[in-house]
């Protein structure tokens, strides 16, 4: 067996390793340090390419099966196998025992959609054994099909702890993202146009349109997008800080206002709004506690060199005439 052809195989090996239920740390330490190896990541990438080809062949299948009469009179659905071409024998059929259902399964399944009121905090435990995580003003829908779990974020943000199923691949999409989970605990925010995904055990693996080359994501690493834009960010974080709303605690490392003011606005239906020339650029760093709006104001009047005005309809928050960048 040629090298490229071992790599193949053990890249089919991985896909179907990392989604057994009993996968641990040491695993994914394993399969980062086996990425590494030269042609690795090109092998595990054609891996993936085919996983995702069978996915969208059956999303025909599916089509055909939702339109029952019109499918009569179309041609048998049938695929061209010759684009496993060149993967090897062995691999192509790794490949396809990791993606293909029974028939029975390909039927769809309807979105839920499940949301949060201001303020409000919610737990979702799906029926594959998944747990999400649903933080204030949040809105999100879930379709559990036989051959595939998807997600759609369509605003809002959600700790996921993904259960492993090596027949239904897990696909989030947020905006102009898809996230496809090759690790179990991750955290992703969509609020205002902006879009993050933080991971905080496992991998998982983040496409965005336009862009060729997904990116992966390791533990304590958080990618940063500003939807419609080209190009991300990754830096590396403390994840746990980024999902602190858990507990009840907001925290920030150099934040401008703006953000911290968006983020209260989502807790709170009398809005917060900024007044004068810097104060949205002003910077942050600290932890606001998620109590009463008063309270929260009250903090953070302290903590920066701001004022805070009642008005009829709002809270208006100005930089002191002392503030500068």
């Amino acid at each position: 067996m040629s090298r490229s052809a071992q790599h193949l195989q053990e890249a089919a090996d991985w896909l179907t390793r990392l989604q057994r239920p009993e996968v641990d740390e040491t695993d994914w330490l394993a399969f980062d340090a086996w990425l590494s190896e030269p042609g690795a990541q090109e092998a595990y990438d054609a891996i993936q390419a085919v996983d995702e080809e069978i996915f969208q062949r059956g999303a025909a299948v599916r089509g055909e099966l939702a339109e029952p009469r019109r499918a009569a009179a179309k041609p048998a659905f049938t695929i061209d196998w010759r684009w496993l071409g060149g993967l090897g024998a062995a691999a192509a059929a790794a490949a396809i025992a990791i993606t293909v259902a029974p028939w029975g399964e390909l039927l769809p399944q309807p979105d839920t959609l499940y949301t949060t009121a201001k303020g409000e905090s919610r737990t979702l435990d799906l029926a594959d054994g998944t747990r999400i995580d649903l933080n204030t003003d949040s809105h999100v829908s879930v379709r559990l099909e036989k051959d595939a779990r998807r997600v759609t974020v369509h605003e809002g943000q959600a700790l996921f702890d993904v259960a492993h199923d090596s027949a239904r691949p897990f696909l989030i999409t947020a905006g102009d993202e898809t996230v496809r989970v090759l690790g179990t605990k991750f955290d992703v925010r969509r609020r205002d146009g902006q879009l993050s995904v933080t991971v905080l055990r496992g991998l998982v693996e983040v496409s965005t349109d336009g862009e060729d080359t997904p990116v992966r994501l390791r533990p304590g690493q958080m990618l940063e997008h500003v939807e419609g834009a080209s190009g991300v960010s990754v830096r590396s974080v403390a994840a746990e800080d980024q999902v602190g709303w858990r507990s009840g605690r907001l925290v920030y490392r150099d934040q401008p206002l703006a953000r911290i003011v968006g983020d209260m606005n989502h807790y709170f239906d009398r809005p917060l709004r900024l007044e004068g020339e810097n104060t949205a650029t002003l910077r942050f760093s600290g932890v606001l506690i998620v109590d009463s709006q008063d309270a929260m104001v009250r903090r953070l009047t302290s903590l920066m060199p701001i004022s805070a005005t009642p008005t009829d309809d709002a809270i208006v928050l100005r930089g002191r005439p002392s503030a500068s960048n």
